[in-house]
């Protein structure tokens, strides 16, 4: 059978990422990139042995032979030139945010379902090895109780980079839906939320408290303190059996006698940058079968993710 071929559009640190993992996956290949940088889709192109640079997006879809698309841009970048490729009906692989705001995802969202346009959203964090495995133990006692996952922002640090005021307005989109959307992949669907909210210096919060009822009976937590130290973590309450993941990439479980057993990354996970292999076996998968299999995200689940975001904000 022929290679997949892909096109890819962006040529950041991000793209470097996938780009590390295509080259290393059989079956697939990169035909083509384009950036709004063309000296960085050049030099790309040269470390990755990619045959076709194009000036721009137009180029890449008429002049070269392809079986789907990465959009792989930055974030303020990516809603418009999604909105400018679905119609072209190419699998779309999507790195998140889609939508700076959920409103745009969904015009996303509706626009894929009017042209029938595959889609994938790169919520790599879904495929961690150590989230799955730490998932099955908790299934084998029983099933998921409970769980609580801290969000903290770095905030501090972020507001002395230069990053456009439309994403700092919108972090919580932008980047705190990496942990939120965490809370669909452990517990399953959501059926309440009672959040609590402050704005101390940013106008769409920088406090969270929200606690959370799933579809199957488990209780949860999301906190997030912008301006103060922190991290990312996620604890997973199970019947004698608790696992804990702090920072996301390390993970142990503990048993009733509170000893501590380390759980270990697959080898993927440890020589590319985490979930991205089973990331896109997941996207291949969708483009030569029609479908996406869990634990894989669209631009509907992105926008279910980001819906509850917003509903953490109280707007």
């Amino acid at each position: 059978m022929s290679d997949v071929r892909l096109g890819i559009v962006g040529a950041g640190k991000i793209a470097q990422e996938h780009l590390k993992v295509i080259q290393a996956m059989n079956g697939v290949r990169v035909d083509g990139i384009t950036s709004r940088t063309i000296s960085k889709a050049e030099e790309l192109a040269k470390t990755f042995f990619i045959d076709n640079v194009y000036e721009n997006i137009d180029s890449l879809i008429q002049k070269c032979s392809l079986d789907a698309l990465m959009i792989l841009v930055s974030a303020n970048q990516i809603y418009d030139v999604t909105q400018k490729l679905i119609p072209a009906n190419f699998p779309l692989f999507i790195e998140k945010p889609p939508g700076l705001v959920p409103e745009q995802t969904k015009t996303l969202m509706e626009l894929a379902q009017k042209h029938g346009t595959k889609n994938m959203v790169g919520y790599n964090r879904r495929y961690y090895s150590i989230f799955h495995k730490g998932i099955e133990l908790i299934n084998k006692n029983g099933g998921l109780l409970g769980l609580s996952i801290e969000g903290h922002e770095r905030f501090w640090k972020i507001i002395k980079l230069d990053i456009p005021n439309e994403i700092r307005e919108n972090w919580i989109f932008v980047n705190s839906t990496h942990t939120i959307d965490l809370l669909r992949l452990f517990g399953g669907e959501i059926v309440q939320i009672n959040a609590l909210v402050n704005r101390v210096k940013e106008k769409n919060g920088d406090q969270f408290t929200s606690s959370i009822k799933f579809n199957s009976g488990a209780l949860g937590t999301y906190t997030s303190h912008w301006y103060s130290p922190g991290g990312w973590s996620v604890k997973l309450y199970g019947a004698g059996i608790s696992v804990k993941y702090g920072p996301l990439e390390k993970g142990v479980w503990i048993n009733t006698d509170f000893n501590e057993f380390e759980i270990n990354p697959d080898e993927v996970d440890v020589k590319y940058k985490p979930g991205f292999y089973e990331q896109l076996k997941s996207f291949i998968m969708l483009i030569k079968s029609d479908k996406l299999d869990w634990p894989g995200q669209d631009l509907s689940g992105a926008y279910l993710t980001m819906s509850i975001a917003k509903e953490m904000i109280g707007s």
